[in-house]
């Protein structure tokens, strides 16, 4: 289905995920499916909901008995060559049916949204006493596995657990909630990976990932091997900024000062604006009180971090001479769009267009400054 070389394969159920029936499968028209770092994986398929002949006479086909319908999990695999990817394992959460304008014609959509949806059913109200975030972490998502879902927990760098006769953390929210407010302190992110297998994913809570090996490179304008249809690159001057202020600790009851003025992020580019422009970056005030000095300092370091990326890119992707799913909160390289643009980029979001004949990914990509970092760009 679709392109040379690339077959996309639709699974639904209301329990265990199943090749949709080939009456529906052949209705199928189109998917979408949008991955940030910063917010949950969404998508939409759309099928021929048209009716003709007696069959159809009572109801649109694709509402009889279909395994598309309300909180049926549903699982989207793209797959290259023999190498099959799971691009989207998730819930559906709304059904929508347009009639065309001629008659009996009409398109049926499913939308939904990647396995945080789990998560994000129901409030509690608990505590958990004399537990660090990592070990509240885990606990949550323990609760999970027999969604298949497994947890990726990286402990953070700088630990400093509250003492049970200071607090003891509670929980008025949602799992979901609990676990992005607890990565957020850390300058962390939280978030789902759908596969490695179809009708399973893995839940993550670390670090934002700006290492390791990158995806496969985006090609401009390198003729015959060129995958990218359209690119554009802006610099945004005013994201990074420094922060100082001054904090009494809660412990010792010692007034301390708090500066960062540099990211402990690896650079992806040679010339950070941030380095290289320091007495131009915007400077911010640390008012936390009622923490100690090491939560202070961590808290300061989190927001210069979140703040360093100062260039940004936005294209589009031809999926099939790509060869790969292009996946957001990870590296990707960047070749023939000069020493400036050229090298390691940080990938933000990707939406996948898929059709009959096919496939098209835009991209947002995002890095701290101008200029390659690395000799070569790894295809």
């Amino acid at each position: 289905m679709g392109a040379p070389m690339l077959h996309l394969s639709l699974l639904a159920g209301s329990t265990i995920p199943v090749p949709l029936p080939a009456p529906l499968a052949a209705r199928f028209l189109s998917a979408t499916v949008t991955e940030s770092d910063s917010g949950p994986s969404v998508f939409a398929l759309r099928f021929d909901a048209g009716r003709a002949g007696v069959a159809s006479a009572l109801d649109t086909a694709p509402l009889r008995a279909s395994p598309i319908s309300a909180f049926a999990r549903v699982v989207v695999v793209v797959r290259f060559g023999a190498v099959p990817q799971v691009l989207m394992d998730g819930f559906v959460t709304q059904v929508e049916l347009v009639p065309g304008q001629e008659p009996g014609s009409a398109t049926l959509t499913a939308i939904g949204e990647d396995v945080t949806f789990l998560l994000d059913r129901e409030e509690v109200d608990t505590e958990h006493p004399a537990m660090t975030d990592v070990a509240i972490v885990q606990k949550v998502l323990a609760r999970y596995a027999g969604q298949r879902i497994a947890p990726i927990v990286v402990p953070p760098p700088v630990a400093d657990p509250a003492l049970p006769i200071e607090y003891i953390p509670t929980q008025q929210d949602t799992d979901l909630g609990l676990l992005r407010a607890l990565a957020a302190g850390h300058g962390y992110v939280c978030y789902a990976i759908p596969g490695p297998a179809p009708g399973s994913s893995g839940i993550y809570w670390g670090p934002p990932v700006r290492a390791g090996r990158p995806q496969p490179a985006l090609s401009v304008d390198l003729g015959p091997v060129t995958n990218v249809t359209q690119v554009s690159f802006r610099q945004e001057a005013m994201a990074p900024m420094f922060v100082a202020g001054v904090v009494q600790d809660d412990r010792t009851g010692r007034t301390v000062p708090v500066r960062t003025e540099a990211s402990l992020r690896p650079p992806l580019s040679a010339l950070p604006l941030w380095a290289t422009r320091r007495g131009d970056v915007r400077r911010r005030r640390l008012r936390d009180s009622g923490i100690s000095a090491v939560t202070a300092f961590a808290r300061a370091q989190v927001r210069v971090d979140s703040a360093v990326d100062a260039v940004v890119a936005e294209g589009s992707l031809d999926g099939a001479r790509y060869g790969s799913l292009l996946r957001p909160r990870a590296l990707v390289g960047v070749r023939g769009a000069g020493w400036s643009h050229d090298g390691l980029w940080y990938v933000r979001r990707v939406v996948h267009e898929l059709s009959a004949g096919s496939y098209q990914q835009r991209f947002t990509l995002c890095r701290d400054g101008y200029g390659s970092t690395i000799p070569v760009v790894v295809t």
